[in-house]
């Protein structure tokens, strides 16, 4: 079984998971750098250059590969900038002297230079590319793609996975565990502001409102049937992939804790799991600390901490075999499997759900009238 790992470069990982009966291979990206990732620099532990590069020989020496991320979809331009090109020449120069055995990326054009300039580099398209089809996989995979993680709207589309691997010889991955709304409508840009602000050339150092995560939590605890139409995968499922042809398997939560990390790795490498699912699923939910203004001269703070959600994993045997037949993209507004499955499977607390539904409205609302950004004028 080969599983793609996150890391939050705590050497404390390198043992545990090198233990598992699985290949593994990690990822992981500085907090900052003139590429940037899929995650927004804050939320990922401060690492100069010297220590990743003694991490990554850590985790050579325990048997582990690396994967470095690469993945933001824009560069604001900045990769036609002589001087930046430059740099990004340097930055590319400096993981394969580190050792770095695959990187990951997600625009085209970085594809093509790196398998021109650095063709031992393993290249991988991230899951922000939205590899969804099998022309897109032929294309990137004529780009010079070694692997393809699939976007996670296609993880449930048996008969589109099999096409895409009839289709092409590289290797294909899909990521197991994201919480994220099936079809969401602000995916596009919430990658793009955590792109940026993970780029050490970004205006803001780093710093943005993370509406879309807000957005689509709302979205969740306001209707609990998203909870299921969430293209995770479950442990005891990982056959059926196995058998449409998926040679790997990603498990988000790089910026988890060590103990989250491990046992979600494990989990999935033993493949079964009794118990909450929701405890090897992956969102970034905000917890909203907010101080809103109600007048020129008083402000009150509401904490909403996102509510505990408990999803029974035993119960949801046999859930996936609906999906072998079931064409979402067009059937979804006249299904109401998903919503059934919640009904039986979803657990949660609806006091603090409606506590929290309040927050996360009041600070969205403060922001679409731009409340928040003028609130000294008021």
């Amino acid at each position: 079984m080969h599983l793609l790992v996150p890391t939050n470069w705590d050497t404390e990982l390198i043992a545990p998971l090198s233990q598992l009966r699985a290949d593994i291979q990690i990822y992981g990206v500085l907090p900052t750098s003139l590429l940037g990732s899929g995650g927004s620099g804050p939320n990922i532990p401060q690492m100069t250059i010297e220590q990743a590069e003694e991490y990554i020989k850590l985790a050579h020496s325990a048997g582990l590969t690396f994967n470095y991320l690469l993945n933001a979809p824009c560069m604001n331009n900045m990769e036609w900038h002589e001087d930046t090109h430059r740099e990004l020449l340097r930055h590319l120069e400096w993981l394969s002297n580190a050792g770095v055995d695959r990187v990951t990326v997600a625009i085209p054009y970085l594809a093509e230079l790196i398998k021109c300039q650095f063709p031992h580099l393993k290249l991988e398209i991230s899951t922000i590319a939205h590899v969804n089809s099998v022309v897109r996989a032929k294309l990137f995979e004529s780009l010079g793609a070694d692997s393809i993680i699939l976007h996670t709207n296609v993880n449930r589309d048996f008969k589109l996975l099999r096409a895409i691997r009839d289709a092409v010889k590289c290797e294909l991955g899909v990521l197991t565990n994201s919480l994220c709304l099936y079809q969401c409508p602000y995916e596009y840009y919430h990658n793009n502001t955590l792109g940026h602000a993970s780029q050490n050339y970004n205006s803001l150092n780093g710093f943005y409102m993370d509406y879309c995560v807000t957005r689509c939590t709302l979205e969740r605890f306001r209707d609990a049937s998203q909870f299921i139409k969430s293209r995770w995968i479950r442990p005891e499922d990982i056959p059926i992939y196995e058998e449409t042809g998926i040679d790997f398997f990603k498990i988000a939560g790089r910026a988890m804790p060590s103990e989250w990390i491990i046992n979600a790795t494990a989990v999935y490498s033993s493949r079964q799991y009794q118990g909450n699912l929701g405890d090897i699923l992956y969102v970034p939910n905000p917890k909203i600390e907010y101080a809103g203004p109600t007048s020129p001269s008083i402000e009150i703070t509401r904490i909403g901490s996102p509510p505990k959600v408990y999803i029974d994993n035993q119960a949801l045997e046999g859930f996936i075999d609906f999906f072998k037949k079931q064409d979402c993209l067009s059937g979804c507004a006249h299904c109401d499997y998903c919503q059934k499955t919640a009904d039986k499977v979803v657990r949660l607390d609806h006091p603090e759900v409606d506590e929290y539904i309040s927050v996360s409205k009041s600070f969205l609302n403060d922001l679409t009238s731009s409340r928040i950004f003028l609130a000294k004028k008021y």
